[in-house]
Parts: structure tokens; sequence; C-alpha cells
């Protein structure tokens, strides 16, 4: 009998061992790269952002999976966008999607202590008015098409040729399941804007 019952903790714990959530990856994944910057204080500001965003994703994760039962924590693949504007870049507009379910959010802060955070659910895609007898070629959602074909290449060089101030601070993140265990893939172009453009029909 203890054989047995030794022999079920250890396939117990195997099995655990090898599942990993994408919010322990990801946690990890982020405070790993947080970890290699010099200065201190930057460093410890932007690992308290990491974890407090970790426990953020948690909080929206738990609440999408108890309207709809679908779980972003353990899909098989993930990707995100966050795109934060150049003045302010602890505030984004983020997209995450499993290519079953999609969730997008602003992420706010008040202006006023203790600073909390304010998340408003909204489109990612932004409107574009196109006119008549023309087709949109470029605009918001051809960023997304290029996540996830994971085109990095392409992605990196949005920004060739274009002088900005104030354009967004783009940062994407794949994660993908391989053995029970995420492989997170990052990339963080250089800053710049998509204009819409169109073509005619």
């Amino acid at each position: 009998m203890r054989p047995l019952i030794i022999a079920i903790l250890f396939i117990t714990f195997k099995i655990s061992a090898l599942s990993q959530t994408f919010l322990d990856a990801y946690s990890k994944y982020r405070l790993n790269k947080a970890s290699v910057i010099s200065n201190s204080k930057t460093r410890k500001k932007l690992k308290s952002y990491i974890k407090s965003h970790i426990t953020e994703l948690d909080t929206i994760f738990q609440g999408y999976k108890a309207k709809t039962n679908f779980d972003f924590n353990n899909a098989d693949t993930l990707f995100l966008i966050y795109d934060a504007p150049a003045e302010s870049p602890f505030t984004s507009d983020i997209l995450i999607w499993s290519g079953k379910d999609t969730i997008s959010y602003k992420q706010d802060f008040e202006t006023i202590k203790p600073y909390k955070r304010i998340i408003t659910y909204t489109s990612f895609r932004q409107a574009t008015k196109k006119p008549g007898g023309f087709t949109v070629i470029t605009e918001r959602d051809s960023l997304i098409t290029l996540v996830s074909k994971r085109d990095y290449t392409t992605i990196d060089h949005l920004g060739d040729n274009q002088s900005i101030s104030d354009g967004s601070y783009t940062n994407i993140y794949v994660a993908y399941k391989n053995n029970g265990q995420y492989k997170i893939e990052s990339c963080s172009p250089k800053e710049f804007i998509i204009i819409p453009t169109f073509r005619k029909k």
C-alpha cells in the first residue's frame, strides 16, 4: 500500500511540475528581463509595475473565465500587444487573443494618490473612415496580422523612414505551449505610427 501511495504522489508531483500556467511563465519572463536593467531605481519601479500588472491580468482572466468558461491562463497560444503613448509608457491599449477568444482594454491610472489603476474595456481596432470606392491597405489591424504570423522582422522595421516625436511604444509577446511549458517570444520595435492608407477598388 505504501509503495502505491508514493507512486501516486510522484505521478501527481510530476504532472504538476510539467504543467505551467501562462501567468507563471509570463511573470518569470518579464521579471527576468527587468533584472538586467542597470539603474536600480528604474529596475525596482519596473518590477513593481510588472507584479501589479500580473495581478491585473489574473483578475481579468478570472473574470473572463467566470463569464465564458474560457481560461486564458491555460490557453495553448496567446498573443499580446501593448501600445503605449510615448509620453506615458505605463498606460497602454492592450490586446490579448488566443485564436479562440479576445480581450481588449485600455490601462490607465488615477491622477491623485493612491494612483489606482483604471481598466476600460474598449476595442483595440481603431475605427477607420474610408472614402467611397476605396479599400483599406494599412491600419491598426495590419499589426495584428503581423503578430499572428510572428513576422517580427517586418514589425521591427515598421518605423523605418519615419521621423516622429509622438508615436507609440509597442511591445509584443507571443506565448505557446511546448510539452506543458510555455515558450515566450517578444518584440519591441522602435517607435512608429501606422497611418491608414487606401487604394482605389
